[in-house]
């Protein structure tokens, strides 16, 4: 065979082997795209030796140079120059090691990927080893080898990147944009291990200095700018934890959130979309939150060579895996109950780790409708009976008055805090109507004179093909003719009044897409919306506190089922900064 090799290798036929440096520029074509994936590939590498120091710099957003300094074990000379032969490696040994790999690093292509696009100095020292190595490299070969001195650990500099593939080169953005790509990966990366310092330096100015931290949530925590609410939990091996941010700040890209599996930093349509689901309601379908998931799962049931970037993993088995992240998450959403803070651009305090049980679902009734009146059943048990106490009530606040038609005045604990009155009923109704329809507890209103309603024919059609699921909410429809419904009986909380601008909103909704519980919490969303009380509303002191106290007893009361917040808190020293005081 060896021999048919040689002499197809030696002919003069149009099929031939590429050369080594041209096997490695199209691996960096894979490997290496812009700055960022050198900074990746480099840093994997110093954590895979045990680094908890690492310092990235970097001159012209990584184009013209990127050094990467680590405290780790260091390599020998021998090993040093292996490193930069094509697919050599200290991680992989047998073939069987691709199935349960818990390295960063492994495949053994990317330094000599790099190498062959740049100009590369290493420096390099054992921490038993009286000195160390250092080697020069120019697109892939080795130019010099010698010993140095030193501190234990690694230092590579990689300088002008694609210099001697200028087509590439011209791909990369301005210095600003990689440098702002850089930032971005090891402030994600970071979050993977907090028990190591990481440090920027650009053009001489140390701009990220992030020291260690005892935990992923501790360092989680300072990255979400606002109401955050942590989670931990291990459920059948499965390890689970993050941190998620107020629905309020929600984006419109996935950027804003982190996923990482087994530390590997990594994007997941599947874990997102569940993710997505837990926060409920609250978001829209264009919508994303923020925040961080970690997920630890044996090595052996994840398959992690599937991408050159290694951004992307191949889990064995998904069963039960997005059922769990998304009862997981969605949990510690509907802990959200303080007063959103309106310090701009403020971080807040990490929250406590919650570990509660399945929700408790109970049968309750449904208050009948009553105008003028602001309708709540205070003290119904929706709330989840294992959840730890909460540190904020509603039922604490001291009210003062209504503001603008809409706004609740009042104080705590010398805070003034406003609550949208609108919201906040809008919440406590989705989730008495949500309640009620998984309870199949829905109370009715017969009409005693049906009621015929003009719709186009197109908005008839949609509400009919979901007839069945109205019903459930006690909306009971049938056809009237071409362009016109019947309605023989509404949700006990819904004005007969308010019943064709119901139809009309039920109509435009996008009900055909998703799951059974999307459409359900989007017919919820609507009539709790319809049921609630609006601006210009004169409610009363005795109404106040009953919502305060129904608040209290209803889970997640923070947000309302779009998202927007409830309740927002002002300390005293921004109320004392508005009038000077503060000076």
């Amino acid at each position: 065979m060896a021999q048919a090799v040689a002499q197809a290798q030696s002919s003069t036929g149009k099929i031939k082997p590429l050369a080594d440096h041209v096997i490695n520029q199209i691996a960096a074509g894979e490997v290496v795209d812009r700055p960022v994936s050198v900074v990746r590939e480099l840093v994997d590498n110093a954590i895979d030796s045990g680094a908890d120091d690492v310092t990235i710099t970097v001159e012209e957003g990584g184009r013209q140079r990127i050094r990467v300094s680590d405290n780790g074990c260091g390599m020998s000379a021998d090993d040093a120059v292996m490193a930069f032969e094509r697919h050599a490696t200290s991680k992989i040994k047998v073939a069987s090691d691709l199935n349960s790999i818990a390295t960063f690093g492994f495949r053994g292509e990317a330094l000599a990927a790099i190498a062959s696009i740049s100009k590369i100095r290493l420096r390099t020292r054992e921490s038993n080893a009286p000195v160390g190595t250092e080697l020069e490299l120019a697109a892939g070969k080795i130019i010099n080898v010698a010993p140095c001195s030193g501190s234990a650990g690694t230092e590579i500099e990689v300088a002008q990147l694609f210099y001697n593939t200028p087509a590439r080169r011209a791909f990369l953005k301005l210095p600003p944009t990689e440098l702002a790509r850089i930032k971005t990966w090891v402030l994600h990366s970071s979050l993977a291990n907090s028990t190591v310092r990481y440090r920027v330096v650009s053009e001489g100015n140390e701009i990220i200095n992030l020291p260690k931290v005892s935990s992923l949530i501790e360092r989680a925590t300072r990255f979400v700018k606002g109401e955050s609410s942590s989670f931990k939990h291990d459920i059948a091996g499965l390890k689970i934890e993050g941190v998620v941010g107020h629905p309020s700040l929600a984006q419109g890209d996935a950027n804003g959130f982190v996923i990482l599996v087994n530390g590997r930093l990594i994007k997941d349509k599947m874990i997102m979309r569940a993710v997505k689901e837990g926060f409920d309601s609250t978001l829209k379908g264009f919508e994303y939150p923020v925040g961080v998931i970690s997920l630890e799962v044996p090595p052996d049931q994840i398959d992690v060579n599937v991408h050159p970037q290694k951004s992307e993993v191949r889990f064995r088995s998904t069963q039960g895996l997005f059922v769990a992240i998304r009862e997981v998450v969605l949990r510690a959403v509907r802990n959200f109950r303080s007063p959103v803070s309106s310090a701009l651009g403020g971080g807040s305090e990490p929250s406590e780790l919650i570990s509660r049980g399945s929700p408790q679902l109970v049968s309750m009734p449904f208050p009948s409708y009553q105008q003028p009146s602001l309708v709540l059943e205070s003290g119904v048990a929706i709330r989840n009976e294992e959840s730890a106490p909460e540190k904020f009530r509603y039922s604490e606040l001291r009210y003062i008055g209504q503001l603008l038609e809409c706004y609740l005045l009042c104080e705590l604990r010398g805070q003034f805090v406003l609550v949208d009155m609108h919201a906040a009923h809008e919440r406590y109704n989705f989730n008495v109507i949500r309640e009620g329809f998984e309870r199949r507890s829905v109370r009715s209103q017969v009409l005693l004179v049906p009621q015929s309603v003009n719709l186009d024919p197109e908005r008839i059609e949609q509400l009919l093909e979901h007839q069945a699921l109205l019903a459930d909410y006690g909306i009971e429809l049938e056809r009237f003719g071409e362009e016109s419904l019947l309605v023989r009986a509404l949700p006990g909380m819904i004005e007969p009044s308010k019943v064709k601008v119901l139809l009309e909103d039920l109509s435009q909704a996008d009900l055909l897409e998703g799951t059974l519980k999307n459409h359900a919490n989007q017919i919820a969303a609507r009539l709790a919306c319809h049921a609630s009380i609006r601006a210009g509303y004169q409610i009363t002191r005795e109404e106040v506190y009953a919502l305060f106290d129904s608040l209290d007893n209803s889970e997640f009361s923070a947000a309302c089922p779009h998202g927007r917040p409830v309740i927002v808190s002002f300390t005293k020293e921004q109320v004392e900064s508005w009038f000077g005081r503060d000076k």
